[in-house]
């Protein structure tokens, strides 16, 4: 239960998750993979004649995969944070970085990237079939895991200058940030997964709900006073010397730096907890 970290028993980690996933986790996973096929059926049987975009199903199939991300350590780890159930994650013959290092893999990419593959063969089995709302291919629309990016909005006249290389700066600010926000996200599932004993992605959501209630009772009317005060005019005005590229760079940057700090913190918070988890 050290911190030392040594391949070998990491991969034997691994290999026991894996194990796991199937038994533990697998059905859910499943349910998940096939969800599209659902959505496929309902608009069959509504409106035959119906067509869906691929960019809507790639929307969709990434939605699952993140839920498969979120749920994993609440259900692959379920134990990890009881004192009596727990006991059994704890005399693992593997220190407990390797042990956390195995859960990031498998939150953050095995079983995202399990659902998100299946569900994709599936769309593509589902759009070779000569009936359906499934006519074009998935990659007619698809631009990336683990969001869809419309980037039509960066080929705007009025921001894009031609030859200006604004569309592939921004464009790749776009995928890092949304990769970080990603990130951020799942490892504060990781978090609370160490914090709730039972229903943990449910307590997750509805302690969110609760904050987000609480900041928007509190900043409501502040936001009322700053604009009865006039304080937006004289916002944009301000805003509006700048030059539009330096505020997109600064909007960009400054919520990649967040996402990052903020995934740095649940990573630092959860390793905590299991560290010093007493069972």
């Amino acid at each position: 239960m050290n911190n030392t970290f040594d391949w070998q028993r990491f991969c034997l980690v691994v290999k026991k998750d894996l194990h796991n996933l199937w038994p533990m986790f697998g059905t859910t996973m499943l349910i998940l993979a096939v969800l599209p096929f659902a959505l496929w059926l309902l608009i069959a049987v509504i409106k035959a004649d119906a067509s869906m975009p691929p960019d809507f199903r790639l929307i969709m199939i990434e939605g699952v995969a993140m839920i498969a991300a979120f749920m994993t350590p609440s259900r692959l780890y379920r134990t990890w944070n009881l004192r009596n159930e727990g006991i059994y994650y704890a005399m693992l013959p593997a220190s407990k970085l390797e042990k956390y290092c195995s859960a990031l893999l498998f939150s953050l990419i095995i079983c995202p990237l399990a659902v998100y593959l299946g569900s994709m063969v599936l769309d593509l089995f589902l759009t070779l079939l000569p009936f359906g709302p499934w006519r074009d291919w998935l990659w007619q629309g698809m631009m990336g895991f683990p969001f869809t990016m419309n980037m039509s909005f960066f080929e705007n006249p009025e921001f894009v200058d031609e030859g200006s290389g604004f569309f592939m700066y921004y464009g790749g600010l776009w995928v890092v940030g949304l990769w970080t926000s990603y990130i951020c996200s799942v490892l504060m599932f990781i978090f609370t997964s160490t914090l709730f004993k039972k229903h943990k992605v449910l307590q997750t959501i509805l302690w969110l709900y609760v904050i987000e209630f609480v900041l928007s009772v509190v900043l409501t009317p502040i936001a009322i006073g700053i604009v009865a005060a006039g304080g937006l005019e004289n916002l944009g005005e301000w805003i509006d010397s700048f030059d539009p590229e330096v505020v997109f760079r600064v909007i960009f940057w400054a919520s990649i730096i967040f996402n990052v700090l903020l995934a740095a913190l649940f990573a630092w918070l959860s390793w905590r907890r299991l560290k010093k988890m007493p069972y």
